[in-house]
């Protein structure tokens, strides 16, 4: 799953107080959850002058900060009396971090009373440091544990919480390889996707193969039947009209070829025969001339023409001097 913009706030958050925890420089931490920065500094400045002052020779590690012991019996007591006098922390009110003066959780008082009880020059100081060490990371558990429960409503998101705390560096890891989950779950999808289109594609492909053969088998096979069927209509049909066109044919030669009109059809027909000869006899007559007159001239066709022209136009110039002639007479 992918974190929205306010829980990667929320978990920003929640690491900066788990540092501040793990620094041990604990002041109040406001109502609204707020580390306040300014109270961080100011308390970490006086620890570290009211340790200064007292000299140091052992540190004990935890995170990144160190605690300092005295050398001398005069000096930690001086130092304890002066640094962490019980009425500095103890008018203050108790936040959700503990109190304001408190490092490492340890108060004044406690650390007053441990130093009252057994002088540290006749204590181990190994078995010092470790009962010490002890007291620091039980308190240092409670510490953490109530700044899980300030910040933590549900049981489900308090272990979310624990689970961070406890592993900080494993965080991006944990966000990369569900980045991956996703990326390989998109991936299988996709796979998914194309699988399922190659099936449509070849189920389309089937029915696409199914209609063309529906169209050529039984389509085209239909079309062809009605083709057959319509070219041997249109025969019928030519064969009624020429069997009408005879019908008609003969209609006409029998209302032609009646006993009144057969010797008149036989009187037109000689004169049309007798003109057809005479026309014939002229055609050859003229044609007869032609070839002699182009076998004495051979321009004597180009001498035709021109004579054509002139004769065109006499009848002109002759046609224009009568109207001429009549146009005058009619003026006197």
């Amino acid at each position: 799953m992918f974190y929205s913009s306010q829980v990667y706030e929320t978990l920003e958050h929640r690491l900066v107080v788990a540092e501040a925890a793990q620094k041990l420089r604990l002041p109040l931490i406001s109502k609204d959850g707020e580390v306040q920065e300014e109270d961080i500094e100011k308390w970490s400045v006086m620890s570290r002058s009211s340790l200064d002052s007292t000299g140091t020779s052992a540190t004990i590690s935890s995170s990144s900060n160190s605690l300092y012991y005295p050398n001398s019996t005069t000096n930690s007591a001086g130092a304890m009396g002066s640094a962490f006098s019980p009425s500095v922390g103890d008018s203050l009110d108790p936040g959700v971090g503990g109190l304001a003066n408190q490092y490492l959780g340890i108060t004044p008082a406690y650390l007053w009373q441990t130093q009252l009880q057994q002088m540290p020059l006749m204590m181990d100081m190994a078995e010092y440091q470790m009962s010490l060490s002890h007291e620091i990371e039980t308190r240092l558990k409670d510490k953490c544990d109530k700044l899980a429960d300030a910040f933590v409503d549900d049981i489900g998101t308090l272990s979310k919480l624990q689970s961070l705390l406890s592993f900080p560096h494993s965080l991006p890891r944990l966000i990369t390889e569900e980045i991956e989950r996703e990326e390989g779950a998109l991936r299988e999808d996709l796979y998914s996707v194309d699988r399922k289109f190659a099936e449509y594609y070849n189920v389309l492909e089937q029915i696409l193969g199914v209609l063309i053969k529906l169209v050529k088998d039984l389509k085209l096979q239909h079309q062809h039947k009605y083709d057959e069927l319509q070219t041997t209509w249109l025969c019928k049909r030519c064969e009624t009209m020429d069997a009408k066109l005879r019908v008609l044919e003969h209609v006409l030669l029998l209302e032609t070829y009646t006993q009144e009109s057969i010797p008149a059809l036989h009187k037109i027909r000689k004169y049309l025969i007798e003109a057809t000869e005479e026309a014939s006899l002229a055609y050859n007559k003229a044609a007869t001339r032609l070839h002699e007159y182009l076998g004495v001239d051979p321009q004597f066709d180009t001498i035709a023409r021109q004579y054509q022209e002139i004769v065109r136009k006499l009848e002109n110039l002759q046609w224009t001097i009568h109207e001429v002639e009549k146009d005058v007479k009619q003026s006197k």
